[in-house]
């Protein structure tokens, strides 16, 4: 399976993508939200991992981008976020809305087993 992972930091961007290898992922990881959108129109992940606040577009904004591809449609995607508390939020429970959409949200700083919890469900 084949991950999307986007977030300025890059040292969680470094770690969490060393994570998921180990885990038996494909991880295309990026700071640079450009690079993330040409990287995810080459190369359809099987899922979008997505910090909300970068520099220059947000994670919102590139998710809305790309879901105007039929191609993106189905591709799920989990935002990362330091406005929350280490909590996970799905759609059931007020989960963040992007062109009528709801999605799953995890706050930073995560628990490693709940990134992957969020990465197997959203898959599933």
């Amino acid at each position: 399976m084949r991950i999307l992972l986007v977030d300025d930091d890059k040292d969680l961007c470094q770690l969490t993508q060393k994570v998921l290898v180990l885990q038996g992922y494909t991880v295309d990881a990026f700071c640079d939200a450009k690079l993330a959108v040409d990287c995810a129109r080459e190369n359809k992940p099987d899922l979008i991992l997505m910090d909300i606040m970068l520099k220059g577009l947000s994670g919102p904004e590139i998710i809305s981008s790309l879901k105007t591809d039929p191609e993106f449609k189905d591709v799920p995607v989990v935002f990362l976020t330091a406005l929350a508390t280490g909590e996970e939020r799905s759609s059931e429970g007020g989960g963040l809305t992007v062109g009528g959409v709801r999605y799953r949200t995890i706050g930073k700083p995560y628990e490693i087993e709940s990134l992957l919890a969020a990465v197997e469900s959203s898959v599933k």
